[in-house]
């Protein structure tokens, strides 16, 4: 926007470094360029022009139709610039008001507008000869290539004095009834593989499940069986204990035994000693005694018979212990003639 200041009846426009500012008066151009300044009178027959001149982006919003009769939407961005601003101000109107500095038309939504016909016709023949399919398949990058060469090939801009600098399409979407369309396959497959999915892992957590039963089954199986192994072995230790304490008693008796025997064998032989010293003491005292009998036998065969007599009866009355003997007539006579008797008798017979 050109800026003017007024000093009675002259005014004083100037226009940014941005902008291409043109003075014509009485029809013809008298002064031009970027980022001038100029005198005028307000009320002389003097027209203003100003021409942006730097890069413009215009935001593009299309929709199209494909062979499928779907709809599609395009976004992006158009750059462009003034590349003949004389030429421009030609073809489209950008005089300015010379009190207010204001367009009196609108320029730049022409220009704008032109671009966008442009794009659409381009974005139009791409997206018809093709279905949905195809074009949501090639992308948006297959359309930007397909505009770049529709607009490098029209002449169209050139012919006022526009200049394309880019051309960015930076979206390609379908309608939202055919985007939920197209969703719905994607999300029944995504929906079937995060089913699919469960379903491995929950197979997968009973197969876990049976492999931690299977383990603790054979945990289980290995602790009786090591319970069973040590039971078994306790049962082997006792009876090994009870064999060896009944060898231990075995061997003992057998000692005993075999002790008892010795001792047997000691105490017959010590009783045999025993006896036959006794024996030989009884055979030397009967042999004593008989000695003695003898001598006394011999002594009493030179003794009268009347000694005889009296030692036997000093003998038979001196063992029978009688301490008073009463002796009868009759006694007396059987004695008398009995020791008469004796006297009588031969000696020696």
């Amino acid at each position: 926007m050109a800026t003017i200041r007024r000093f009675g009846p002259y005014a004083l426009v100037r226009a940014e470094a941005s902008a291409f500012l043109a003075v014509h008066r009485g029809g013809a151009l008298v002064q031009s360029g970027r980022g001038i300044a100029a005198w005028y009178a307000t009320r002389g027959a003097t027209s203003l022009v100003e021409v942006p001149a730097d890069d413009r982006d215009h935001v593009i919003a299309l929709s199209a139709a494909t062979r499928d009769f779907q709809q599609v939407s395009v976004q992006g961005i158009a750059t462009w610039r003034a590349a003949e601003p004389l030429l421009l101000a030609d073809r489209i109107d950008f005089s300015i008001d010379p009190l207010t500095g204001l367009h009196n038309a609108e320029p730049i939504a022409q220009v704008e507008s032109l671009i966008d016909g442009l794009l659409r016709v381009a974005v139009e023949r791409f997206v018809a000869a093709r279905d949905i399919a195809t074009v949501l398949a090639e992308g948006v990058g297959a359309l930007h290539d397909a505009v770049a060469q529709d607009l490098a090939q029209t002449t169209r801009l050139a012919a006022i004095g526009v200049e394309l600098a880019g051309v960015r399409l930076a979206n390609l979407t379908p309608s939202p009834e055919l985007v939920r369309a197209l969703r719905q396959p994607t999300i029944e497959r995504l929906q079937q593989g995060a089913d699919e999915a469960t379903f491995a892992r929950r197979a997968a957590a009973v197969e876990k499940e049976a492999a931690i039963a299977q383990n603790e089954t054979r945990a289980r199986i290995r602790l009786e069986e090591e319970r069973a192994a040590l039971i078994a072995r306790e049962r082997d230790n006792e009876r090994a204990r009870a064999e060896a304490a009944a060898e231990g008693s075995r061997i003992a008796a057998t000692s005993a035994a075999a002790t008892q025997e010795i001792a047997a064998e000691a105490a017959a032989r010590a009783r045999a000693i025993e006896s036959a010293a006794e024996a030989d003491a009884t055979r030397a005292l009967d042999e004593a005694r008989l000695v003695g009998e003898r001598a006394r036998a011999e002594i009493a065969a030179t003794m009268p018979d009347v000694v005889v007599i009296a030692e036997a009866l000093r003998h038979g009355l001196g063992a029978a212990r009688i301490g008073t003997l009463n002796l009868g007539p009759d006694l007396v006579a059987q004695l008398g003639g009995a020791l008469a008797g004796a006297m009588a008798a031969p000696r020696g017979s």
